[in-house]
Formats: C-alpha cells, sequence, structure tokens
C-alpha cells in the first residue's frame, strides 16, 4: 500500500523547524492543512479542467496557501521567517500538491490525517528532544542544563537525522515504505539554503558553486549506493536517504 500522507513535504518540514517544540507543532498542523486543501482542491476542479492546467493550479495553490499559512501562523508565535525560510515553506506546499497528484490520497480525508497525525507525533517527539539537549528546554520553558547538552543538536546535520527518524518510525506503524518518494526534492533545497560549508579561496559565487555542486555530489553517490542496502522496510527510500544527509552534513561541516 502506498503511503497516504506527504512524506517528502513533512521530510523538508522537519528539517527546517524541528529545533523546538513549538515551531514543531504548529509547522506540522500548517502541513496538514496545506495537504489537506490540495487534495480538496484537486477533487473540486479535475472534472472541469485539462491536466495540464489543474496540476498548475494545484500546484501554485498549495505553494502560496503554505508559504502565506506560515508566514502568518509564526507571526502570531512572534518569529519572523526570513526571505530563505519563506521560500521553502512555499516548496513544502510544492511537495504537498506533488504527493496529491500523484492520486495516492483518492479523497480518503480520514487516513491522510490519520498517517499524518503519526508523523506530526513523531516531528513533536523528535523537536522536544533536539530542543532539551540543546538548550534544556521544552516548548521555551528551562527544565534543567546537564553537561550533555550542546547547540551543534539544533544544527542541519541533526535536523536531517531527525526527519530520517520520524519518518522511519511513522512507516513502521503503518508497516509501509517509502520507496517511491524522490530525496532530491528535499536536500537540494535545503543545499541552496543550509550550505554545510564554506569555501572562500575562489571567490563568493565560484564558492558557493562549489560548496553547492560538492554537496550534491556526494549525496548523490551515498543515494545510489543505497539502493544496493537492504534496510528495514520502515527506513528503505526517504528515511534511509535523511540519514545519510544528515551524515554528509556531519562531515561536511567539519571542513
Amino acid at each position: 500500500m502506498k503511503l497516504k500522507y506527504p512524506a517528502e513535504a513533512f521530510a523538508l518540514g522537519i528539517v527546517l523547524f524541528s529545533a523546538g517544540m513549538r515551531e514543531a507543532f504548529v509547522s506540522g498542523i500548517l502541513v496538514i492543512l496545506t495537504v489537506v486543501f490540495a487534495e480538496l482542491l484537486k477533487n473540486l476542479l479535475e472534472k472541469s479542467l485539462p491536466d495540464w492546467s489543474l496540476k498548475l493550479c494545484v500546484y501554485i495553490a498549495a505553494g502560496a496557501v503554505s508559504a502565506s499559512a506560515f508566514l502568518t501562523g509564526f507571526a502570531a508565535l512572534g518569529i519572523l521567517l526570513d526571505t530563505g525560510m519563506w521560500i521553502m515553506t512555499f516548496v513544502t506546499g510544492l511537495l504537498c500538491a506533488h504527493q496529491v497528484l500523484r492520486g495516492t490520497i483518492e479523497a480518503d480525508y480520514g487516513e491522510l490525517l490519520w498517517e499524518s497525525s503519526i508523523a506530526w507525533g513523531f516531528w513533536i517527539l523528535l523537536a522536544v528532544a533536539r530542543e532539551f539537549s540543546a538548550t534544556g528546554q521544552v516548548f521555551g520553558n528551562l527544565i534543567f542544563k546537564a553537561g550533555f547538552q550542546s547547540a551543534a543538536f539544533q544544527e542541519t546535520a541533526f535536523a536531517f537525522l531527525a526527519a530520517g527518524l520520524a519518518l522511519a518510525f511513522t512507516n513502521g506503524i503503518l508497516k509501509k515504505s517509502s520507496q517511491g518518494d524522490n530525496s532530491l526534492f528535499v536536500v537540494i533545497p535545503v543545499i541552496l539554503l543550509v550550505r554545510p560549508f564554506a569555501m572562500h579561496t575562489f571567490g563568493d559565487l565560484a564558492g558557493a558553486f562549489w560548496t553547492i555542486a560538492v554537496s550534491v555530489v556526494m549525496f548523490l553517490s551515498v543515494k545510489k549506493t543505497l539502493k544496493f542496502s537492504r534496510p528495514g522496510k520502515a527506513y528503505r527510500g526517504l528515511p534511509a536517504e535523511m540519514l545519510a544527509a544528515g551524515c554528509i552534513y556531519m562531515i561536511l561541516s567539519i571542513y
């Protein structure tokens, strides 16, 4: 059986917004809202529009709703999104639309919400773990400080690890896999937004190109190698590749 919940959109959302419980709680709601809106819009328009127009409408509408909802929701929390993060929320909406246009949901809103709620729950739990491990806080409230806590837990590498684990745990409960999902839709936007290392030797533009190229080539190499591995069903595809991306970020951030 295919996944109903938008695994790619959840993966990108977790990478971007899992440093704390508060942002994870709100972001999960907004991703679910966006995918439900996209499915509803597709069902309303599919009998009256040609295929190309239907896809264009759903993609643009879902991206706009996602970006607007994130901007409004985070403003209510007193958190300002910079331009890069705001663009990423639009991309999250596109990934929700991509899941809808595959035709796997088929207006089954009950199962969509059930699967999404499980992923959202693990998103929140791992955000709590990251926030506590980094600052000793949960939902912005100080619990206690300990020696193992480090700001490194809020780096992008651990965000990728959180995304991989959240999807794997969700798939384990659902007894499904994410083999049909494309991790490049998640990794490339994140690399463009948050580069794992900086290269200043060749100048800003050439250095940025080199950083992005090296990161993408390394991920593609690992992605190809993972095709020959045999992880558990829950880890196949997107979860394993998110974990691999986290390890790549850890290695590259050393330099």
